[in-house]
């Protein structure tokens, strides 16, 4: 069974985004849909803060991100901005995962050791395949952002976090496989 914990963190991750989505589709107005999210992101900042009693680093490299460009993008009253964030977001991203392998010090290691506890052979496979994925997302993303409207990028935004999903999930085979002795069956600490 997934534990409460990791539950809160996906919540957590993907609530913003949600709250975006819903505005979204129940005004149609791109910018209505920045504000939502970005008022979740503070809130869900505010609820892991509480829960785990600091604030996890992904979590405020995501918000800091999702802050500054939304931000930036009502201010201009330009909706390519607050799409470039993610192609931004995610190269940089999946490059510092990528570097972190290669230098032998996985960097999921340091931001989701208190929520898994895996080997070091998991951590370093972990932060591989989500390297290389962020760059494979970042790629579409700006692709997306070159040559569709804001209103399209949303469609695609909701095809990414459904594959993001399944991709996100299939990771918990390899958490599983390896696991610590003190994790559950998933490599989730309890």
């Amino acid at each position: 069974m997934i534990s409460t914990k990791l539950l809160i963190n996906t919540l957590c991750e993907f609530g913003p985004i949600l709250g975006f989505l819903i505005t979204f589709e129940l005004s149609g107005d791109f910018m209505s849909g920045v504000v939502v999210m970005m008022i979740t992101t503070i809130v869900s900042l505010i609820v892991l803060q509480y829960l785990e009693k600091h604030t996890p680093i992904f979590a405020l490299l995501s918000s800091g991100s999702v802050l500054l460009f939304g931000g930036t993008s009502l201010f201009i009253s330009i909706p390519s901005i607050f799409i470039l964030r993610d192609t931004l977001f995610d190269g940089i991203f999946g490059s510092a995962l990528l570097v972190s392998v290669w230098r032998g010090k996985p960097l999921f290691k340091y931001i989701f050791s208190n929520v898994f506890a895996i080997t070091d052979r998991g951590w370093s496979t972990l932060s591989l395949r989500w390297g290389i994925f962020f760059l494979i997302l970042a790629l579409i993303n700006e692709w997306v952002r070159l040559t569709l409207s804001p209103e399209d990028w949303v469609v695609a935004k909701i095809m990414i976090i459904v594959v993001s999903s399944v991709f996100g999930t299939y990771q918990l085979t390899l958490t599983r496989k390896e696991r610590l002795p003190h994790a559950t069956a998933w490599g989730v600490i309890v």
